[in-house]
């Protein structure tokens, strides 16, 4: 592996331990601007994350309006930029916007600050995330997919990270919150994966064999969407290989294993 493979390694390795606070770096510049705009899609956002952003949504019967906001700065040296970009709600249940609103701008900067700390001092890199929001029946969520980008690097590293605030209280959902017995429930993630993720990438036999990244820990399984088809998990860049896979666990497999009232994230 090279030294830039290496080093995308390690940022991804930081972030799959969970998106905190790691403090300012060194080069961190005073300044941020910020931009927000009202996205321009008609189409509102009713049966999968995409990229083609909404400009309503409903979930639990309350409807929202949903704005892409952008704030970007710049490293004091100018080695490094970034641009943030999420999609954020207003309208419906002021405290669901307010607890999503919140978690989608610290997941987006959670995915910043290992970069800034651990960007290659050489050459100069670039940073950006793209937001994916889904509007469930009793759930908000959002996927916000990052690209690090280093010159004169062989390749980019990615990063994923997930949020999901139900919408009848306005309480973060995980997997501890999703099943009756978390650690059953992460016996059947893996397993699911082991049988999913060879279809899905057409790499190794089905089922795969036991290896770190499909272990049943909270860790390989923390970024998921609740979708009509099921349980949409993203895997991290390097958990398995270079990439970010996706595989949709059906809400059959699931059965008997969801907490009380977590049968309304199926819709």
């Amino acid at each position: 592996m090279s030294t830039r493979s290496r080093r995308g390694a390690v940022l991804v390795a930081a972030l799959a331990v969970g998106l905190t606070a790691c403090g300012g770096s060194t080069s961190t510049s005073a300044k941020t601007t910020a931009t927000t705009a009202a996205v321009s899609s008609s189409a509102s956002a009713t049966a999968s994350p995409s990229t083609n952003a909404p400009t309503r949504g409903v979930a639990n019967n309350q409807t929202y309006s949903v704005t892409r906001s952008t704030a970007g700065d710049a490293t004091t040296d100018g080695k490094g930029r970034w641009t943030l970009v999420v999609d954020t709600i207003t309208g419906g249940d002021p405290r669901v916007a307010g607890a999503f609103n919140s978690a989608v701008h610290a997941s987006a900067a959670g995915q910043l600050e290992p970069v800034k700390r651990d960007a290659d001092p050489d050459g100069t890199w670039t940073f950006e995330t793209q937001p994916q929001i889904y509007f469930g029946g009793a759930s908000v969520s959002e996927l916000i997919s990052g690209l690090y980008v280093h010159t004169p690097s062989a390749h980019p590293s990615s990063f994923v990270s997930t949020v999901v605030i139900d919408a009848r209280n306005a309480k973060p959902i995980t997997l501890g919150d999703l099943f009756t017995d978390k650690q059953a429930g992460l016996n059947k993630l893996s397993e699911q994966t082991k049988a999913l993720l060879p279809g899905v990438t057409g790499v190794g036999p089905t089922p795969m064999p036991d290896e770190p990244g499909n272990a049943p820990t909270e860790a390989n399984f923390a970024n998921w969407i609740p979708t009509p088809a099921g349980l949409e998990i993203h895997f991290a860049d390097y958990q398995f290989f270079h990439g970010t896979p996706t595989i949709t666990v059906p809400w059959s497999a699931l059965d008997g294993l969801l907490a009380p009232g977590m049968d309304a994230l199926r819709a």
